[in-house]
């Protein structure tokens, strides 16, 4: 009976083992954290000397991507900021973002004095929708932003075809997608920059970090000198120091992050293949929690998260908040995504906010009249997930999943009742 009983009225829960702890990490980060210290190499690589691990990480995680450059950072927020400031985007000009995401991509404009410019998501999948894009830009637009949300690439022939109409800039946030590809191409090498985050929660991480990705040499340059004080990097093309500011990548993250290297391939593929069971068991159990469609041009997914959509009427008509509750209950941590960035509370113009966000209204952003309806529509009714680590264990852990939503689908009157 108690089994049949669900967890939030009393029940037995499907799941009582928590999944997988992240980070993970062996002796291999204690080694390079050991071998940082005794180096006496604790900083950023100010001089330019040689023998830093966090180069051949940056050096060796751009290639892993397909791009020709890679220049570390202290997180992936500034790594935003030096790229729009290495393009030239400055006062006024407009860039182009998602409103699903974290914040810093759209505060990051606003550092430069630039607009952020919200133009909607794909209804299915979250991510910015190139039509919307293309209705979005005006004479003023000079960049975009897309997001590979999750870890699943945006629609990038989409978004490049736009930008390249329009000759926008396109810097890639690819803070949940390391590793991903795109028609066999890495991540964060179509665009002109890509921008990653180690933050602790991400894929691969050293507690904070960051890492830009180009293939325009004189781009590489920029941010190599912007990140470092402004100081110009040897035998490259600039001739002027620009103003740069300390964001450099510590050796200590950088000795972290060469190790959580080695094993991206292994836990990559271990994250997809429980994805891939997890999509299966969804797709054949039929209830409310769907996966995203399949897009053959994505050959790998790194999934920081995997993404679901709720769809009410399979579940008698209960509500997104009480089917998560009762999930949640039965031993599965699933969770909501982002809000949308424009009703987020941190990015609300109020007495308390900064004057950089309160000025917004003053540049021709009142947040008030932003209204994208797929995506607050994502945000509030249909928008669900499971964090990466719910995916780095077995087959049977995911199971464990379709079974707790299996079980509240079946037993969803007890739900209505009880509410």
């Amino acid at each position: 009976m108690l089994m049949s009983t669900l967890a939030v009225t009393g029940g037995t829960p499907v799941r009582a083992t928590p999944f997988p702890n992240w980070p993970i990490h062996d002796q291999r980060e204690i080694d390079a954290v050991v071998e940082a210290i005794t180096s006496s190499r604790w900083g950023g690589n100010y001089l330019e000397e040689t023998g830093f691990k966090t180069d051949e990480f940056a050096a060796r995680f751009a290639a892993y991507h397909d791009a020709r450059h890679g220049i570390p950072a202290m997180n992936g927020t500034v790594t935003m900021e030096v790229a729009l400031r290495a393009a030239g985007i400055g006062p006024g000009d407009e860039v182009i973002v998602p409103p699903i995401s974290w914040i810093a991509t759209a505060s990051a404009p606003l550092s430069l004095d630039a607009v952020p410019v919200f133009a909607d998501v794909d209804p299915q999948t979250g991510s910015l929708d190139p039509a919307a894009v293309e209705a979005a830009v005006t004479d003023r637009s000079r960049a975009v932003i897309p997001v590979h949300l999750g870890g699943r690439p945006v629609d990038l022939d989409g978004i490049l075809e736009v930008a390249r109409r329009h000759n926008l800039i396109v810097i890639e946030d690819a803070a949940h997608a390391h590793g991903s590809q795109w028609r066999g191409r890495g991540i964060g090498s179509w665009g002109d920059f890509g921008s990653f985050s180690f933050q602790i929660t991400k894929v691969m991480t050293a507690g904070e970090g960051g890492m830009l990705t180009t293939n325009d040499t004189r781009y590489a340059e920029l941010c190599a000198a912007l990140v470092n004080c402004g100081r110009i990097p040897r035998g490259s093309s600039l001739t002027e120091s620009p103003w740069g500011w300390n964001y450099r990548l510590p050796e200590l993250q950088g000795a972290l992050l060469l190790a959580q290297f080695s094993r991206i391939e292994e836990l990559t593929a271990l994250r997809a293949d429980n994805a891939a069971h997890l999509d299966r068991c969804l797709r054949e159990l039929d209830g409310p929690a769907q996966p995203l469609p399949p897009d053959p041009r994505i050959t790998r997914q790194a999934y920081y998260y995997f993404s679901l959509r709720y769809e009410a009427e399979r579940c008698g008509g209960l509500s997104r908040k009480r089917f998560i509750e009762a999930v949640q209950a039965e031993g599965i941590p699933l969770g909501v995504g982002n809000p949308v960035i424009y009703k987020n509370l941190l990015f609300r113009p109020t007495a308390a906010t900064s004057a950089v966000v309160a000025g917004l209204v003053g540049r021709g952003l009142d947040l008030s009249k932003v209204h994208c309806p797929n995506a607050e529509r994502i945000a509030e009714v249909t928008g669900m997930g499971l964090s990466q680590h719910v995916l780095l264990g077995s087959h049977a852990d995911v199971e464990d999943v379709v079974a707790a939503i299996d079980k509240v689908t079946k037993h969803a009157d007890q739900l209505a009742v009880s509410a």
